[in-house]
């Protein structure tokens, strides 16, 4: 058993194409000692509460109904240990029923047995901020002992990629149910987006990403159709975190994402850039096998459709908080929001402090970020 750096690339296949998720599942299962696997995606903060469930042969639908109907519920008093662990941190189910002497007989225990001849587990939460529950989790056979620490190690490596892939199959999986195809529905996606290859050139260009070009403030393409940062430093930054993301696309590398800012020509809050690989083995986004980068701009000053409510409700911003946090997506300044609200600007900066440490945001365009990774912005008709 050792860690797989092309199955780890292969995860990201399954996001454009979720009927990947069972064989890779299957896959990773048996390289790391287990029987099989399973990924949850629960958003949060959205209105329908979204969600994507995907595991590896062993949960037939047949299963998963039986399971789901008859023993989640026990599953219950885990998920907030999960929720508060620490992110890729490996817990068993020793780890989330502490106080449960005799766990193993819990009849979800003795149903998993019964179905699919599974006995104990490990589990990892993979979401990067509250907003969602992601957990990937491997399932091991009646008979097999704890997971040894090799076995762990080698979950754990898998982490940061099921990560990754788990964050952008939800994008295209709910860009996919409303719309039915992945190229013609970026569009949809109110992001600067631009699909691009090793060397940065740009593959696809959402219309988010055509209209922060024409803002020309910092993004433009070059005469080689490239990406290009007018910040220099960013510029660097982001051919670094293109060739990584390119070569995890293909098992070279294990670097499954990167966040940064990058100035503006301006004066105004700067952009956060973020980088993570793209695989398209079905040929949906470039005509033929493509291996890739997709590029995400996050930008303060643009208006995309953002909805803070449930994301506030998630991180427990109070009402004023919450108003306070809708102005500051939607670009207003300190003092623009002190005069709105009647207050002076020294209180609004205090609020804010309190809104970005609530969140785990460092910056306002990082609260953007957060605040449309929590809803993701798509466009409709209505």
């Amino acid at each position: 058993m050792t860690f797989d750096s092309k199955l780890a690339s292969e995860l990201f296949d399954a996001a454009i194409d979720e009927s990947r998720w069972v064989s890779l599942l299957d896959r990773v299962a048996t390289n790391c000692g287990a029987r099989s696997g399973a990924v949850i995606s629960v958003n949060m903060a959205g209105d329908n509460k979204f969600q994507g469930v995907w595991g590896s042969s062993l949960f037939t639908p047949e299963v998963s109904h039986a399971y789901n109907t008859k023993f989640s519920n026990y599953e219950s008093d885990g998920i907030p240990v999960i929720r508060d662990s620490d992110r890729f941190a490996i817990l068993t189910e020793h780890d989330l029923w502490p106080n449960e002497p005799n766990l193993r007989d819990r009849p979800d225990f003795v149903g998993l047995r019964d179905m699919i001849g599974i006995d104990h587990r490990i589990v990892a939460r993979i979401n990067e901020d509250r907003s969602w529950f992601n957990t990937f989790t491997l399932q091991f056979a009646i008979g097999k002992p704890q997971a040894t620490e090799a076995q762990r190690q080698i979950f754990a490596a898998y982490l940061p990629f099921m990560s990754q892939a788990v964050k952008l199959a939800n994008i295209f999986k709910q860009l996919k149910s409303q719309f039915h195809a992945v190229l013609k529905v970026l569009d949809r996606y109110a992001v600067p987006v631009f699909v691009v290859d090793q060397q940065g050139h740009v593959v696809i260009a959402n219309d988010s990403a055509e209209v922060i070009i024409s803002q020309q403030n910092g993004v433009q393409r070059d005469q080689q159709g490239r990406i290009r940062l007018s910040d220099s430093d960013a510029q660097t930054r982001l051919l670094g975190a293109i060739r990584g993301a390119c070569a995890s696309a293909i098992g070279d590398s294990n670097q499954t994402e990167s966040i940064f800012n990058a100035q503006r020509l301006t004066r105004d809050d700067p952009f956060c850039i973020e980088v993570s690989p793209l695989r398209d083995t079905d040929m949906e986004l470039a005509g033929s096998f493509f291996s890739g980068a997709l590029v995400k701009i996050y930008d303060p000053a643009y208006h995309p459709v953002i909805r803070i409510e449930a994301f506030g409700t998630v991180y427990g911003l109070t009402p004023t908080e919450m108003s306070i946090a809708e102005l500051l997506v939607h670009g207003a300044k300190t003092d623009e929001i002190a005069e709105i609200r009647g207050t002076s600007p020294a209180t609004v900066s205090t609020q804010i402090k309190t809104i970005l440490h609530k969140t785990g945001s460092q910056t306002r365009t990082d609260l953007v970020r957060r605040a449309l990774s929590a809803h993701l912005p798509i466009i409709t008709d209505t």
